[in-house]
Protein backbone atom coordinates (compact mmCIF):
# COMPACT_ATOMS: atom_id res chain seq x y z
CA UNK A 1 0.00 0.00 0.00
CA UNK A 2 1.60 3.16 -0.59
CA UNK A 3 1.78 6.15 2.08
CA UNK A 4 -1.23 7.87 0.20
CA UNK A 5 -3.60 4.70 0.10
CA UNK A 6 -6.39 4.20 2.47
CA UNK A 7 -8.50 1.45 4.32
CA UNK A 8 -11.94 2.08 5.46
CA UNK A 9 -14.67 -0.40 6.89
CA UNK A 10 -18.31 0.27 7.93
CA UNK A 11 -21.59 -1.96 7.94
CA UNK A 12 -24.89 -0.33 6.49
CA UNK A 13 -28.18 -1.82 6.34
CA UNK A 14 -26.73 -5.62 6.94
CA UNK A 15 -23.78 -4.62 3.66
CA UNK A 16 -19.94 -5.03 4.48
CA UNK A 17 -18.45 -2.19 2.93
CA UNK A 18 -14.53 -2.08 2.40
CA UNK A 19 -13.36 1.13 1.04
CA UNK A 20 -9.54 1.20 -0.61
CA UNK A 21 -7.98 4.30 -1.85
CA UNK A 22 -4.94 3.67 -4.03
CA UNK A 23 -3.58 7.08 -3.45
CA UNK A 24 -3.14 10.44 -5.27
CA UNK A 25 -1.40 10.71 -8.49
CA UNK A 26 0.99 13.38 -9.41
CA UNK A 27 -1.87 14.98 -11.12
CA UNK A 28 -3.98 15.10 -7.98
CA UNK A 29 -6.38 12.42 -8.94
CA UNK A 30 -7.07 10.00 -6.67
CA UNK A 31 -8.47 6.33 -7.58
CA UNK A 32 -10.42 3.96 -5.27
CA UNK A 33 -12.97 1.21 -4.90
CA UNK A 34 -15.61 -0.06 -2.70
CA UNK A 35 -16.47 -3.45 -2.43
CA UNK A 36 -19.83 -4.27 -1.29
CA UNK A 37 -20.76 -7.41 0.30
CA UNK A 38 -24.20 -8.48 1.51
CA UNK A 39 -24.98 -12.40 2.69
CA UNK A 40 -21.32 -13.51 2.45
CA UNK A 41 -20.89 -12.58 -0.75
CA UNK A 42 -19.82 -9.92 -3.18
CA UNK A 43 -22.19 -8.13 -4.81
CA UNK A 44 -21.01 -5.12 -6.34
CA UNK A 45 -17.61 -2.78 -6.71
CA UNK A 46 -17.53 0.85 -7.36
CA UNK A 47 -15.02 2.56 -9.15
CA UNK A 48 -14.02 6.07 -8.42
CA UNK A 49 -11.36 8.47 -9.96
CA UNK A 50 -11.49 12.03 -9.64
CA UNK A 51 -9.89 15.02 -8.11
CA UNK A 52 -10.66 15.24 -4.14
CA UNK A 53 -9.37 17.73 -1.69
CA UNK A 54 -8.19 14.93 0.72
CA UNK A 55 -8.47 10.93 1.37
CA UNK A 56 -11.31 11.96 3.55
CA UNK A 57 -13.50 13.48 1.38
CA UNK A 58 -12.45 10.80 -1.39
CA UNK A 59 -13.76 8.16 1.33
CA UNK A 60 -16.77 10.11 2.24
CA UNK A 61 -17.38 10.13 -1.73
CA UNK A 62 -17.34 6.40 -2.07
CA UNK A 63 -19.40 5.94 0.71
CA UNK A 64 -22.14 7.88 -0.31
CA UNK A 65 -22.39 5.95 -3.35
CA UNK A 66 -22.31 2.67 -1.55
CA UNK A 67 -25.11 3.82 0.49
CA UNK A 68 -27.27 4.97 -2.51
CA UNK A 69 -26.32 1.58 -4.21
CA UNK A 70 -27.80 -0.14 -1.25
CA UNK A 71 -30.86 1.66 -0.81
CA UNK A 72 -31.52 1.13 -4.38
CA UNK A 73 -31.09 -2.31 -4.32
CA UNK A 74 -33.12 -2.17 -0.83
CA UNK A 75 -35.89 -0.89 -2.76
CA UNK A 76 -35.83 -3.00 -5.76
CA UNK A 77 -35.71 -6.10 -3.99
CA UNK A 78 -38.98 -4.85 -1.80
CA UNK A 79 -40.47 -4.11 -5.02
CA UNK A 80 -40.28 -7.70 -6.72
CA UNK A 81 -41.53 -9.38 -3.48
CA UNK A 82 -44.23 -7.16 -3.27
CA UNK A 83 -48.00 -8.31 -4.43
CA UNK A 84 -49.08 -4.73 -5.33
CA UNK A 85 -46.57 -4.61 -7.78
CA UNK A 86 -48.55 -4.81 -11.52
CA UNK A 87 -46.44 -7.06 -13.65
Amino acid sequence: MSPDAALHRFEYDGWFVVIELDGAGLDGVSSGHADLHWKNGHRCRIALAGKYGDRASAIAALAQRSRAFIDDWDITRAERASPFIDQ
